[in-house]
Parts: C-alpha cells; structure tokens; sequence
C-alpha cells in the first residue's frame, strides 16, 4: 500500500502559468489597500466604542465598496 504514495499516486499538481496581469490582479486582491486599512480601523472603532454591530459592518462594506 505504501509502495502506491511513494510511486506517484495522487499529489500536488504543477502550477499554472500565470500571465503578468493575472498575477498582479491576485496580489491586488491578497493584499489590503491604505483604504481597506482605513476602513477596518473605522470598523473596529465603531465596533469596540459600543457602535451597533449592524451599523458598524453595513458601513464597513460601504466604505470599502467606495475604494478604488
């Protein structure tokens, strides 16, 4: 059975070739904007100084819907 792992079955596949567009569009949406930070600190402002919840994260999402 363990002849069956060690000989090739299953695994990780090979990676894609990604183009250069491709790639910097991932990075864009991995890694968080100046405007994405500003708005989770407006959120956790709102959250923690005894906001409503409810407010807090519809305003969070607004915030972020308006970054570009």
């Amino acid at each position: 059975m363990s002849v069956g792992l060690l000989a090739g079955c299953g695994g990780v596949e090979a990676p894609e070739d990604l183009s250069q567009e491709e790639a910097d569009r991932i990075i864009e949406m991995a890694v968080p904007s100046p405007c994405t930070d500003a708005c989770d600190a407006k959120y956790y402002q709102c959250y923690y100084g005894g906001g409503d919840p409810y407010y807090c994260t519809s305003y969070r999402a607004f915030c972020i819907s308006q970054c570009k």
